[in-house]
């Protein structure tokens, strides 16, 4: 554990910070709210400090680690003092690089080199450079085309899986996308243009959708043809991650089928369920929902009623009512790992982090 002096701090800075008003009470003020979510990340973050392992892990674990590193690298000016957490943090994922430039141990190589990787890159430190180069290459080895024998026509074709032989998915793509883009990838990449190949062949949009299952909600689903929502019905984590996949591969809105993406968010508009999955992997939807309504640029959404919604204030709030007095969130539905309170808890403060970015 590092210094024990400065989380110690981070928790009596916590205890200072203002606590959610009960429901029925008035509103706090822009200002007011703002300092209400910067109390609740100082909270969440001084959580994630008092878990850190001796080697500098989260958990043992390289993705849960570059989510909290990244947690804390995004956090806003002056809100943590010190980075021998990050130092540390960062030094283990170094330690865990492989010959062939992903970062990993055995298992899901995409999702912990892409992780690692965003964190490589928030740190902006020249030492790194090489890494980052080495992790990148890595992740556009992964991807699903002609170099591993899948053809244009195959519905696989420019996704990437959790890595070696593993059959795509829109959710590992969209973290390897978003460690690409991060990471400067140049837009001219072949990449690009393959990946979404997949991405358009995981909505359900028909007219850009070769695939006869394809329905025409614009939503989306978790590959092509197969859905945790049921059958192919879309659902709200997999939409968020398919317009965030869009705006990686610079398709801009206004593209009918990002604006089909949007109709379908607009429609199922909610900051209390993950929508068609309910509680399932609800902080990963959380942390989707702010990054791609933060890409998109609408500070208001009008949902299907005609009913306008700041988003950032209404998941905002949502997210400082979850909170548990200890600094922490978690789901009480377990699964993908969604009752790890460190896990949970890196995913919910870099939501707070996009929620805060533009007040």
């Amino acid at each position: 554990m590092s210094d024990p002096r400065k989380w110690i701090s981070l928790l009596l800075l916590a205890t200072l910070a203002p606590v959610a008003p009960a429901i029925g009470d008035s509103q706090p003020e822009p200002a007011e709210l703002r300092e209400l979510l910067l109390g609740s990340l100082r909270r969440g973050l001084a959580y994630l400090e008092s878990q850190q392992k001796t080697d500098g892990s989260w958990e043992h674990d390289i993705g849960i680690t570059g989510l909290a590193a990244r947690a804390y690298l995004m956090a806003p000016e002056g809100l943590v003092e010190g980075s021998e957490g990050v130092d540390r943090a960062l030094a283990f994922i170094a330690g865990k690089v492989q010959e062939d430039g992903g970062i990993y141990v055995r298992d899901l190589p995409n999702y912990n080199t892409a992780v690692a990787l965003q964190a490589l890159v928030a740190s902006d430190r020249e030492e790194y450079r090489p890494l980052i180069e080495g992790a990148k290459q890595f992740l556009v080895e992964l991807q699903a085309n002609e170099t591993v024998g899948y053809e244009q026509s195959d519905k696989f074709y420019g996704g990437i899986g959790y890595g070696a032989d593993l059959r795509p998915d829109l959710a590992n793509l969209e973290y390897a996308l978003s460690a690409l883009k991060e990471a400067a990838l140049p837009e001219d990449h072949p990449l690009w243009d393959k990946a979404l190949r997949f991405v358009q062949r995981s909505q359900n949009r028909s007219e850009s959708n070769d695939q006869a299952w394809a329905g025409d909600d614009g939503g989306f689903v978790y590959y092509p043809g197969f859905s945790y929502g049921g059958e192919t019905r879309s659902y709200g984590s997999m939409t968020y991650a398919g317009l965030l996949s869009y705006s990686y591969a610079q398709v801009e809105r206004g593209d009918p089928r990002v604006e089909s993406a949007h109709r379908w968010i607009r429609d199922n508009y909610t900051v209390d369920e993950n929508p068609g999955m309910e509680a399932k992997a609800l902080y990963y939807y959380y942390l989707v929902f702010a990054k791609a309504l933060d890409a998109y640029g609408d500070a208001v959404i009008v949902d299907g009623r005609g009913r306008e919604h700041d988003w950032r204030d209404e998941l905002g709030r949502k997210l400082v009512e979850l909170q548990h007095e200890e600094g922490y969130w978690v789901n009480e539905d377990p699964s993908w790992w969604q009752d790890n309170k460190v896990l949970v808890t890196a995913f919910t403060a870099q939501a707070l982090e996009y929620v805060l970015g533009s007040r």
